[in-house]
Parts: structure tokens; C-alpha cells; sequence
């Protein structure tokens, strides 16, 4: 079992569901919310034979993926009925978008040799978006799937001693084949039973998670406890009014993931390459807080954050 001190889980929402999810011994369904748990705590307990990511576990980047899932699963993106009976309905958007990051990596660590080969449950019944079936993986996830064996293979070839940096780059790497397929497949989809604002919403945050991977952006146990809770709504999106509602930290969260999703392509496109031009350093990742909040809330306070922020853009 994740070694991270019980106590500091213990006080998160995740805890319950956490040390009580079976563990998978033949079959993954992944049509149930327990089972995309227990796969996500069995890849980060594998991913740490060694220790790589400390004697606690607590620095390994998977632990952002059961955060998000929980998450999902607590606001209703999951399915309306996933709180009560754990069922995940294979027509929601999100949880067509977390299929492709859990259902992949886990065929990823597969074929890298960390976890035994399970059987894949299909999706019940006829569904709009495309899954494995009969152990098929769909043509347009397949390079996903060898995206995610060359991360996990990267993490089971590293010594311990290592820099953890690549290992985030590679992750982030694997996880943006993903959500280009997602950002595909839902560009024209009916968002009913969702409001339009959710589907806009789910658009941007995939577009957002393109800045994050730019930077590393860090996701391990210590780090997303601190930073990356509590940034995104308790609630389904229906109207642009419900974001008054929102505690301040999250509208203007959403508000810019919401502007992401509306930002013409041909400007997203340029704007995400000055992002990543400046995120090449060490230096600008290392400081991603502040630029990002620069980037996003450009404001009198942190006008020298957008000035550092040019140095590391021009710097040959």
C-alpha cells in the first residue's frame, strides 16, 4: 500500500475510497469508479520499487491523476449517478477524458513489464465515444499507449539518485497524446445531459493542461495538496452566472480556462508557443507559479514577474 503518512491522507475526501478499493487481480473495469482508483494506486505503489520517488512514495507525478479523478467523481463529472452506485457513465465527456488516462497508462505499464496484464472490461452497452473492446485499443489511442510504456520504463531504467525533472517531461508527454484525442473527439459532440458551459469548460481546461506540461508542472502528493486543490469548481458549470458563485481563487480560475477554450486557434496556437519558448530554462520552470499567474492575471503586483518573464522569451 501508497505509504504516504495515513494522517495526511486521512484528511482529504480520497482517503475513504483510497484504502478501500479492491485490488485488481484479473479484471479492470473501468466503468466503475473503484477500479480507476485502485489502478491509479496500484501504478504509483509500482512505480516506487526502488524508491525513486521517496521512502514515502510522496514524490511520485501520478498522484495528480487520482486527485482529478476524485474530483471528477465528487462534482457529477463522472456520471450522475457515480457518487451513489460508483458506475461512471461511458457517455460523459470527462469521464471519457480520465478513461484515457487511466485505461491507457495502464496499458502502458503493461507492455513496460511493472504491472501483470488484466482483462479490460468493454464499455456496457453501445457508447458515442470509442473504447478498448475485446482488448482492441482504438486506432487513434494506440500511440498513447506506447507513449505511457516509454514513461513507465523510464521510471522503472532510473536510479533513485536521479534529477526527477525528464521523468516529469516524458509524463507530461504521454499524458498530452492523450488529451489531443480527447480535444478530437469531443470538438463536435452534443454536451447534452451537460450544459454547453461544462463542454467549454472540459475544451479549456484540456487546452490549460497544455501550459502545465510546457512547465513540468509538478504533480506529486506535497505539491498538488498545496497548490493544486481547491482550484476548480464543486460544481457543474450550467450558466456563466454560476461562476459568481465561486469562491474568488476558482472564478478567476475557471473564468481563464473558460477564455482558453473561446481563444480563436490560430491565437492559442501562437500564444502556447511564446509559453513554451518561454519555458525551455530550468529557471522559468522552477518559478512557473508566478509566471503563470502573470500570464493569466496580469496585474500592477506582478509586473516584474511579466518582465522576467520577457528575459526568459528573448534569451537566445
Amino acid at each position: 500500500m501508497t505509504s504516504v503518512h495515513p494522517r495526511e491522507l486521512a484528511d482529504l475526501d480520497l482517503y475513504a475510497v483510497w484504502v478501500s478499493a479492491p485490488e485488481l487481480t484479473d479484471r479492470f473495469d473501468p466503468f466503475r469508479f473503484e477500479h480507476r482508483v485502485a489502478a491509479y494506486r496500484r501504478l504509483i505503489d509500482v512505480t516506487n520499487a526502488g524508491g525513486l520517488f521517496g521512502a514515502d512514495n510522496r514524490h511520485n507525478p501520478l498522484w495528480a491523476w487520482a486527485f482529478q479523478l476524485q474530483w471528477q467523481c465528487r462534482t457529477g463529472r463522472l456520471g450522475s449517478t457515480t457518487r451513489a452506485d460508483g458506475t461512471i457513465d461511458p457517455d460523459a465527456p470527462w469521464a471519457y477524458g480520465n478513461y484515457t488516462l487511466s485505461v491507457i497508462p495502464w496499458l502502458g505499464a503493461e507492455r513496460a513489464g511493472v504491472v501483470a496484464p488484466l482483462e479490460i472490461a468493454d464499455a456496457p452497452g453501445a457508447a458515442r465515444f470509442r473504447y478498448v473492446r475485446g482488448g482492441v485499443v482504438p486506432d487513434e489511442l494506440a500511440p498513447s499507449v506506447e507513449q505511457w510504456r516509454r514513461y513507465f520504463a523510464m521510471v522503472d531504467e532510473t536510479p533513485a539518485t536521479a534529477d526527477s525533472e525528464p521523468l516529469r517531461i516524458a509524463l507530461w508527454k504521454a499524458h498530452k497524446t492523450c488529451l489531443d484525442v480527447v480535444v478530437t473527439t469531443i470538438a463536435g459532440i452534443d454536451p447534452a445531459p451537460y450544459a454547453p458551459l461544462e463542454l467549454t469548460f472540459l475544451r479549456g481546461w484540456c487546452r490549460m493542461v497544455d501550459y502545465l506540461g510546457a512547465a513540468a508542472w509538478r504533480t506529486d502528493f506535497g505539491f498538488m495538496t498545496e497548490h493544486g486543490l481547491d482550484v476548480l469548481p464543486e460544481m457543474l458549470l450550467e450558466q456563466h452566472s454560476d461562476l459568481h458563485s465561486l469562491p474568488d481563487r476558482v472564478r478567476r480560475n475557471v473564468a481563464n480556462v473558460i477564455r482558453l477554450a473561446t481563444t480563436s486557434p490560430r491565437r492559442y496556437a501562437l500564444n502556447l508557443w511564446l509559453w513554451r519558448r518561454i519555458m525551455r530554462t530550468r529557471a522559468a520552470r522552477d518559478e512557473v507559479l508566478t509566471l503563470l499567474d502573470a500570464v493569466f492575471d496580469p496585474r500592477r503586483d506582478n509586473a516584474a514577474a511579466r518582465r522576467r518573464m520577457l528575459g526568459h522569451l528573448l534569451r537566445p
